[in-house]
């Protein structure tokens, strides 16, 4: 039998999709305080491979995520709205068979339309792409989104991908060092502070 919860109004069926990590108790909070940080470390790398956006998941051991975005609003509505349980970019299972995906993909199709309109639409992006990789028993997922009008958009980041993770290791870098000084005794310091960042050659 399907186990339902009930969120903001939202029936979230477990045999839907693969279950979604549970947000950390300062998913909020990290969302907004570190805009600016994300933002000003963004600006380094804003319109390289036409990219409007950039945010940073990610998921523990326990299956916690925190979220860093330099538009918070984007995540913001889908936490807000309940919407991130239908949404597979808040899966670590999901990261693990899916290391490089294309936004839509994993949009739950019962509320395909819902999660389009608050993660894209509202922000007037034209296509999303994630990147996924695993380090130690955590998984990190890069997510860019742009608003070019530029077609075949996922066979033109395909072509790339070796680029976004590297733009995606340096805003880990950046962001979450900056995080490390603020959160000394946090459980999420032994993952920020890995010197390791290489993708393994076969995750792509």
């Amino acid at each position: 039998m399907s186990k339902l919860f009930l969120i903001k109004n939202i029936e979230f069926n477990v045999t839907t999709c693969m279950a979604p990590a549970s947000l950390h108790e300062d998913i909020y909070e990290i969302l907004f305080r570190y805009k600016k940080r994300m933002c000003d470390k963004f600006n380094d790398i804003k319109g390289i491979l036409l990219i409007d956006h950039f945010a940073l998941h990610l998921i523990d051991q326990n299956n916690k995520i925190l979220v860093f975005s330099v538009t918070p609003s984007v995540e913001y509505n889908l936490l807000n709205e309940g919407l991130w349980m239908y949404d597979q970019a808040f899966s670590a299972d999901y990261q693990k068979e899916n290391k490089f995906y294309w936004w839509e993909k994993a949009y739950d199709e019962h509320y395909f339309s819902e999660i389009k309109q608050a993660k894209e639409l509202k922000h007037g992006f034209k296509f999303g792409v994630n990147l996924s990789k695993t380090v130690q028993s955590a998984q990190l997922i890069y997510s860019f989104a742009t608003r070019s009008q530029k077609g075949n958009l996922f066979d033109y980041y395909r072509e790339y991908i070796s680029e976004l993770y590297s733009i995606g290791d340096y805003m880990y870098n950046s962001v979450c060092k900056e995080y490390g000084k603020t959160k000394s005794n946090h459980p999420f310091l032994k993952l920020i502070k890995l010197k390791d960042y290489t993708r393994n050659k076969n995750e792509s």
